[in-house]
């Protein structure tokens, strides 16, 4: 039986998978208002590099109390071959940062990450521009030292990003982490550069997959004069019912009697064979699992029998309700969606665990963040926190209730007309494979946004959704990123978009690994237009009917926070 420190650390190290012009004493009078003076920088102008005007070691002494922070250290530092000013510190109230500023390779933009999971860490990353994806390809600016980048740890600390304790008694943080730690992050970077080069970023840009999706779609939404270009990963913009009621659900369906597992790892592999078997086509991708018609049933053992190549009736209950999704007792669905066919051997450490493992299903990711999300975050008057997987409702009303704080932390507004007015660009993407976060509701919420936008045609004007067969949220352990497995490079198109005035069109993904079907070497993605009638049929991934769709994908639904003394006061109008 694996150790309760073990678990920990299996647990912590798999949902990363799920991350100014100033003088050198203090920034000058008007620095943040004339932040958007940028120069105009074409692809010629942003190739000279652009010197520092002062001392790093001077950026350690910048009053920056006109954005809430205090700075600890400024020092030179070498990361991958190339010399930075790396600049730490914190924001009011506690959210730790780092940002590094290239001291003689900057090219003129700027490149801020998202974080993963409930986040807690810096982690800054050099080599995958979200910082964690985990199968993101790298960028070259980013690796060759030309962009001053930033991350943070969205307001708290914390031992692994399934933590939520930090949230339980402190609403202010529950902002911060709902949507307001980015933008604060973003003012600071823009102080600081100016500060250090004597003008502000050419570009500015946010990179971000699961949390850090949620976190770029919160950008687009609550903060649209932010960042000029952005990608929304995997987004986990419906929060409040992905962690209350999906991620527990997929624990809670596979616990029997004794509180063990029903279906275990062993039988992922055989389901897996079946399932491209069945819905694959010739070169081994499953283009769009709404199309699928897999029955789990299929896979029944015969009589008496229980072996690796078949499903007991229990586990095919089992199978059924992870594709299907969380739905109460009448069978509405209580999220966009389920488990999408496609995604089985990533269900291992997110869903299952091996028949040895005998604490599975709750040390799984997706009982650790369904069960500290409802226990510490979810609520303005906590449950106690032995809250357990049997005490979660998986009903209508249930999900009214969490929208009461939810609607802190969803990015769920589809009106981007103020981020398309000023220019913006936005890009997001998501796997057909997605284990974590049903990919379904990406196509609902862009379903939404296109709507706001006047039409297809309009929305193409500065977005773009991607659905990217076989893509799991995260390799996670798994061997693979996804079958097709593929490396995503949605960074190149965004700044050619942004720079160039390029739009993006089909993406042809470099496929590194597959399963089955004629190999590929590239399998090409274009944009995704969910107005088109979806496939409707008695797949289980078909025919979803979110009891929440009309709720959550609306322009009014979101809270605005402020802390009037000891008291946190939200409305739902935005503050001027």
């Amino acid at each position: 039986m694996p150790n309760a420190t073990s678990r920990r650390r299996r647990l912590a190290s798999v949902a990363g998978c799920l991350i100014m012009l100033g003088a050198a004493a203090g920034v000058l009078p008007g620095a943040e208002a004339a932040a958007d003076a940028r120069p105009a920088a074409g692809a010629a102008a942003a190739q000279h590099r652009i010197p520092p005007v002062t001392s790093c070691a001077s950026l350690a002494g910048l009053d920056l109390a006109r954005v809430e922070t205090s700075i600890a250290s400024a020092a030179e530092v070498t990361r991958a071959g190339h010399a930075y000013c790396a600049v730490t510190g914190y924001i009011s109230p506690q959210t730790r940062f780092e940002v590094l500023l290239p001291t003689a390779t900057w090219t003129g933009d700027y490149l801020q990450q998202g974080c993963g999971g409930f986040c807690g860490h810096v982690d800054l990353s050099l080599a995958d521009p979200s910082r964690t994806s985990g199968y993101q390809a790298p960028f070259p600016p980013l690796g060759n030292g030309e962009l001053v980048v930033a991350a943070d740890d969205q307001g708290h600390e914390a031992p692994n990003n399934t933590d939520t304790l930090w949230a339980r008694n402190d609403p202010a943080l529950r902002v911060v982490f709902g949507y307001s730690s980015e933008h604060s992050m973003a003012r600071t970077s823009r102080a600081l550069i100016r500060a250090y080069y004597g003008r502000d970023a050419a570009h500015r840009y946010f990179d971000g997959v699961s949390d850090g999706g949620h976190e770029a779609l919160a950008l687009a939404q609550r903060y649209p004069d932010d960042f000029d270009g952005i990608i929304a990963g995997a987004p986990a913009n419906n929060w409040a019912a992905l962690a209350g009621l999906f991620e527990p659900w997929l624990a809670r369906v596979n616990l029997n009697r004794n509180d063990r597992q029903i279906l275990t790892a062993e039988k992922l592999p055989a389901l897996h064979t079946a399932v491209m078997r069945a819905c694959a086509d010739a070169s081994g991708v499953i283009t769009d699992p709404r199309a699928c018609t897999f029955r789990p049933e299929s896979l029944r053992c015969p009589p008496g029998a229980d072996t690796v190549s078949c499903l007991t009736p229990a586990q095919v209950a089992v199978v059924r309700a992870f594709y299907r999704g969380p739905t109460d007792s009448r069978g509405r669905n209580l999220f966009d969606g389920g488990m999408p066919y496609g995604s089985e051997l990533a269900w291992q450490v997110w869903a299952v665990q091996p028949a040895a493992d005998t604490a599975a299903p709750l040390d799984t990711v997706a009982a650790a963040l369904g069960l500290n999300y409802l226990r510490n975050a979810a609520f303005w008057q906590n449950p106690p926190v032995t809250l357990g997987l049997r005490d979660v409702r998986f009903t209508a009303a249930e999900h009214r209730r969490l929208q009461e704080v939810g609607d802190i932390y969803d990015a769920t507004n589809p009106d981007l007309r103020r981020f398309a007015a000023r220019g913006g660009k936005l890009i997001i993407y998501h796997g057909w494979s997605d284990q974590a976060i049903p990919p379904f509701q990406s196509v609902n919420y862009y379903r939404e946004v296109v709507r706001w936008s006047g039409g297809f045609t309009r929305s193409q004007a500065y977005s773009r959704l991607y659905m990217i067969p076989g893509l799991y949220h995260c390799p996670c352990g798994q061997p693979g990123n996804g079958d097709p497995a593929t490396a995503v490079d949605m960074m190149t198109p965004l700044v050619r978009w942004v720079r160039d005035g390029a739009p993006p069109a089909t993406l042809n993904l470099p496929v590194t690994a597959q399963s089955t079907g004629t190999p590929l070497t590239s399998l090409p993605v274009s944009p995704f237009d969910p107005t088109r009638p979806a496939p409707r049929n008695d797949g289980l991934n078909s025919n979803y009917h979110y009891v929440g769709y009309a709720s959550t994908y609306r322009p009014d639904a979101a809270l605005w926070c402020h802390q009037d003394g000891p008291t946190l006061r939200c409305t739902r109008h935005r503050p001027n």
